[in-house]
């Protein structure tokens, strides 16, 4: 293991728990390559597999894929699935480990405390989230990797400086000043008086659900301070669509 990522576990486990032992169990096999900032190729006994680091978002997409070149090519990992396991261009979507002696290294764990990636999951994909986003809080704070760079900070909720990041993904944090839900049921996370101008976060009907099953009711929204991460657009004003709770982080007052 390389002494790089024995550094980095030995931080992770103390600082939060391994989902990874609740996911199913998937293929083992050897990094032949890195195909990208978040993928690698794969070689199993049943064949050549590409891999997409499953929850994961790589801003600096050359500095992501420095990290994984430096660590990963000609590695045994084991992949672990929850949820969604292909996408739509037949990659495994999954977690990756390193085994080790008595111990694994968590890849994307590693990445993320490293500063070379940030947490990004998909209704499909979202069982490691909250452990991750632990971490990725973590160097946050440090400024460690990519939080050190202002290009990727964490943006406020002005919908003029928001115009400018309208087409990527965004971290985005600010009070909630109103949530609106229409009677079509699709609810309206509002940061400000005027929605025709001001940033505001969209939830659709179907996925109200999720919300409520992970007891963070959007009702319960208003007058908090939250940060959100998805893929910013323009509608009105910047607009973010959210469709399951770990987008929405409730934060400390």
């Amino acid at each position: 293991m390389p002494d790089v990522l024995k550094l980095i576990v030995m931080l992770f486990v103390v600082a939060c728990e391994d989902p990874g032992v609740a996911f199913e169990p998937g293929e083992m096999g050897q990094v032949v390559a890195i195909s990208g900032p978040l993928t690698l190729a794969l070689e199993t006994a049943e064949g050549p597999i590409e891999v997409r680091l499953a929850e994961l978002d790589a801003p600096d997409a050359e500095a992501g894929r420095r990290w994984l070149e430096t660590h990963l090519p000609g590695q045994e990992v084991r992949l672990r699935y929850d949820g969604l396991q292909r996408d739509r261009y037949d990659r495994a979507i999954a977690q990756v480990y390193l085994p080790g002696a008595g111990e694994e290294v968590w890849v994307q764990a590693a990445m993320v405390s490293a500063g070379r990636a940030r947490v990004l999951s998909h209704p499909g994909n979202r069982g490691a989230a909250l452990s991750l986003l632990r971490l990725e809080a973590d160097a946050r704070a440090d400024g460690v990797g990519l939080w050190a760079d202002p290009a990727f900070r964490v943006r406020d909720t002005d919908p003029d400086r928001l115009a400018q990041d309208i087409g990527s993904v965004q971290l985005v944090e600010g009070r909630v000043l109103e949530v609106t839900r229409l009677r079509s049921g699709r609810t309206y996370v509002n940061f400000g008086l005027d929605y025709r101008t001001d940033f505001t976060v969209q939830v659709e009907a179907a996925d109200e659900a999720a919300f409520e099953a992970a007891d963070q009711a959007l009702a319960d929204l208003e007058g908090r301070r939250i940060r959100v991460r998805g893929w910013l657009e323009a509608e009105n004003g910047p607009l973010m669509r959210i469709d399951h709770p770990e987008r929405i982080e409730w934060l400390e007052e």
